[in-house]
């Protein structure tokens, strides 16, 4: 009896430790990036701490579907006010000398790209890794890019009070516009908001985009040396293809019909555009 009994709590303690060894072979690494988590904990959310009265930290929690639809893709990235609100203080001081439609929004679009482009390399480099472990070719990764920023919900964001009401609104805000760590702080952004942070993204990615705006349509979005097909504008020998930021589904080429007329765009911001001198004191 007795020996049956130490032959039963030996196997006990080899089953208790296999299972442990089981066990932390499964467990993931904690210093792992995983940009396509399980769809179960790929939620969509953000989450508010404040570190003090004049520093709010927000952590955003981001899911996008692929243009697959079969999965989506996951991210998170971290945020203080007190970035958000040096970034606003600039935007505040910039004006333009400019009085032609394009050149005016030109020096505002790349003040706003050049001022910000050095503080969102933790953007750029979450979609990288993205990008790297789903082994994406470089149109994907445009895509990938490009449909992070689609899928925000569109905020309207205007120069004087809101009067919209179908959808969230920004009122009061200079030139109508947020600057690219403002639009990834609030996750509030028009066209033109989402067009500069696409085109910083991009330009530092290495593709060759511009930023496109119409009077006549009151809009904005970019457009893109990739290949593809359909609605597309020859600039410098290159052609660049339409591509709609302010909702998701949208493939470069493809102006949608209430905005189609192709002679009603202008470049406003070329991929090559730099300049030694600020527009603001």
């Amino acid at each position: 009896m007795k020996r049956f009994l130490k032959i039963i709590t030996i196997l006990f303690v080899i089953y208790t430790m296999l299972s442990m060894v089981i066990n932390l072979i499964n467990l993931p690494n904690p210093g792992e990036y995983d940009g396509d988590w399980d769809t179960a904990y790929c939620d969509e959310y953000s989450r508010v701490d404040t570190l003090d009265l004049t520093n709010v930290q927000q952590t955003h929690y981001r899911s996008w579907n692929k243009y697959t639809f079969d999965s989506l893709y996951c991210l998170s990235y971290q945020m203080s006010s007190i970035a958000s609100d040096h970034s606003k203080e600039f935007r505040n001081k910039i004006y333009s000398r400019e009085r032609n439609y394009e050149k005016y929004w030109r020096n505002i679009y790349y003040e706003l790209y050049n001022a910000d482009r050095e503080n969102i390399h933790f953007l750029q480099d979450s979609l990288q890794q993205i990008a790297f472990q789903n082994q994406l070719t470089r149109n994907e990764f445009a895509k990938l890019i490009v449909s992070f920023v689609q899928d925000i919900p569109y905020s309207y964001v205007t120069s004087g009070p809101c009067d919209k009401t179908d959808h969230p609104c920004r009122g009061n805000e200079r030139f109508g516009i947020l600057s690219p760590v403002e639009f990834l702080y609030t996750l509030s952004g028009d066209c033109d908001t989402r067009s500069v942070l696409l085109y910083s993204i991009l330009k530092h990615f290495g593709y060759d985009s511009l930023i496109m705006i119409s009077n006549e349509y009151r809009h904005a979005m970019i457009a893109i040396d990739l290949p593809a097909s359909g609605d597309h504008i020859i600039h410098k020998g290159k052609k660049f293809y339409f591509w709609e930021t302010t909702n998701t589904g949208w493939l470069p080429g493809m102006l949608p019909p209430d905005t189609n007329n192709i002679a009603y765009w202008k470049i406003t911001l070329d991929h090559e555009y730099q300049t030694v001198t600020s527009s603001y004191r």
